[in-house]
């Protein structure tokens, strides 16, 4: 199976500052590019039915996302707000979406204020499965985080888990064997400094209990 890696196009932005509620949240924004979206995205794949997804925004935040292919009588929309409840205000360099094959679309992006990274698996068949959100992603767009194409990958307080969206299967790292207690998802370099994840191996360096605990093992997808 292959995947395509598409490249968005905006046109019409004005130029803000990555802010929440009116207050600076960081003196150094994880985005450097921190131009408001207001024009639609549009990721699109030449495969048979010309599978795209949209996504929409509004106030400089994710408003919607819609997304359609020809010929399967698939055309489907979320409310951003009713599906994932962050406010997430992304810029145009930290967005991205693999179409896999027609078949479903891994949509990845990053919110400014906080750099907390955000994965969403859009089916576009039927028969292709739910819709899925990640609020915890390990996003590439991280200058710590290497991440192997075709692969995406999320946390939770007991694993960092590594998807090969080609085949569908996930390989688990354990982070302790204790677990980890009050994760800020929004700091995640609290939790995680730095990660290099390939379809062979996984290394990931922890900040736990401010202890260093660093992991490089192979990875086993099933």
């Amino acid at each position: 199976m292959k995947f395509l890696s598409i490249a968005c196009i905006a046109a019409t932005m004005a130029l803000i500052s990555c802010k929440d509620g009116g207050k600076e949240v960081a003196s150094t924004p994880f985005c450097s590019d921190t131009t408001c979206l207001t024009e639609p995205l549009k990721f699109e794949s030449a495969v048979a039915g010309k599978p795209f997804v949209r996504i929409n925004f509004k106030d400089c935040q994710i408003d919607s996302i819609h997304w359609e292919k020809g010929g399967m009588g698939l055309i489907k929309d979320i409310i951003f707000s009713e599906f994932i409840p962050n406010a997430v205000k992304p810029s145009k360099q930290f967005i991205s979406c693999d179409i896999v094959e027609g078949k479903y679309a891994w949509l990845k992006f990053n919110d400014c204020a906080t750099g907390r990274g955000f994965l969403i698996k859009l089916p576009f068949e039927k028969a292709g499965g739910s819709t899925d959100k990640y609020t915890s992603a390990i996003n590439n767009f991280d200058p710590k985080f290497k991440i192997e194409n075709g692969l995406v990958a999320y946390y939770d307080n007991t694993f960092i888990y590594v998807v090969d969206i080609n085949t569908g299967q996930t390989a688990k790292q354990l982070l302790t064997d204790q677990g980890v207690t009050d994760i800020d998802y929004n700091n995640i370099h609290g939790l995680i400094d730095s990660v290099n994840i390939t379809k062979a191996n996984i290394y990931a360096k922890l900040n736990v209990d401010k202890k260093e605990v660093i992991h490089n093992n192979p990875l086993t997808f099933k």
